[in-house]
């Protein structure tokens, strides 16, 4: 077994033992990190902190040598890398050279795939990509737009197709996953989508749709009650809810934002519990220091008493693939 799949197993035992026993077991270096590489997108989707223009990061962009960094730092413990947070990563000018930092690491992006010229699609197929998440939300462009306001679905639609026929010609290794948010007004080009993607010989998943504010939820929640992260009770919306203690992801993956800023995971939108910057420290200062063991040990007695973690749908499903 290599060496990251054992830091990976050590991580699940280090957290396994904390959660049963109580016993606090200092986690090894995490198997799955994010990095966001942009924090700015082209698209202003009402129910994300970047469309609604709510993120306040010092730098639109990470820099390269900071990404550098942190893929030094983890190469040999990172499994898998998800190049992705609140932007959209194609939009930094030195994309393709931070996506060759993390060759090692299985790296991922999701992009809204506006950015899918001839000349991306190559470099995309020659990459050490192991997939490409594209979002697409309908095969109308009037079903598109409900949510991916700014968004144009013609470019979209032959980007995807394009790369799509880029690497089956060249036999590259990509897996290129149709991603479809899931609200009221697109659920009816479920199936539609998907035969879209099965045609393009790409993979699809259904995703479940979170709010900014819950008020709002009930303008966008889908009519089947299995596939909504909220629920109508006693006329409020409110969360399905979330388990009391424990979340495995403290103790197996990170979140770096555009600035440098290590959190939590992918709910501190806003990096409102920042436990510490990598321009400043090591990861392994950070991921082993005193901030994250008291994050850690305040999410093992009482989850519903952090902010970010109220809405999480830990334990949930939140991916469907019909």
């Amino acid at each position: 077994m290599r060496v990251p799949h054992l830091n990976a197993s050590y991580s699940v035992f280090s957290y396994s033992v904390r959660r049963v026993s109580r016993i606090s077991v200092s986690p090894p270096l995490p198997p799955a990190i994010s990095v966001e590489l942009s924090s700015r997108c082209n698209l202003s989707c009402p129910e994300c902190a970047t469309g609604a223009g709510l993120l306040e990061r010092r730098n639109d962009f990470i820099s390269y040598n900071l990404a550098g960094k942190i893929a030094t730092e983890l190469r040999g413990h990172t499994l898998s890398a998800w190049l992705y947070f609140q932007g959209e990563p194609m939009m930094h000018p030195r994309f393709f050279d931070i996506v060759e930092l993390f060759r090692e690491m299985n790296p991922v992006i999701s992009t809204n795939g506006h950015f899918l010229d001839e000349e991306s699609c190559a470099r995309l197929a020659a990459s050490p990509l192991k997939k490409i998440i594209i979002s697409y939300d309908g095969v109308t462009p009037g079903v598109y737009n409900i949510y991916r306001r700014g968004g144009d679905h013609v470019i979209v639609t032959e980007g995807i197709r394009k790369l799509a026929a880029t690497v089956r010609k060249k036999g590259s290794s990509p897996v290129i996953e149709i991603q479809f948010l899931l609200h009221r007004g697109n659920e009816h080009e479920v199936l539609a989508t998907k035969a879209f993607a099965a045609s393009l010989g790409a993979g699809f998943k259904i995703k479940s749709m979170q709010v900014l504010d819950i008020k709002r939820a009930g303008e966008w929640m889908p009519s089947t009650r299995q596939r909504s992260r909220y629920v109508l009770s006693e006329g409020e919306w409110k969360s399905t809810g979330t388990p009391v203690k424990g979340c495995m992801r403290m103790w197996t993956t990170a979140v770096i934002t555009s600035d440098g800023d290590a959190v939590p995971c992918c709910f501190d939108k806003n990096a409102s519990h920042v436990m510490g910057n990598l321009n400043s420290q090591s990861f392994r200062e950070i991921w082993q220091g005193e901030r994250y063991c008291k994050f850690r040990k305040a999410v093992m007695k009482n989850r519903r008493e952090i902010d970010i973690c109220r809405d999480c749908p830990e334990g949930m499903r939140i991916f469907f693939r019909r």
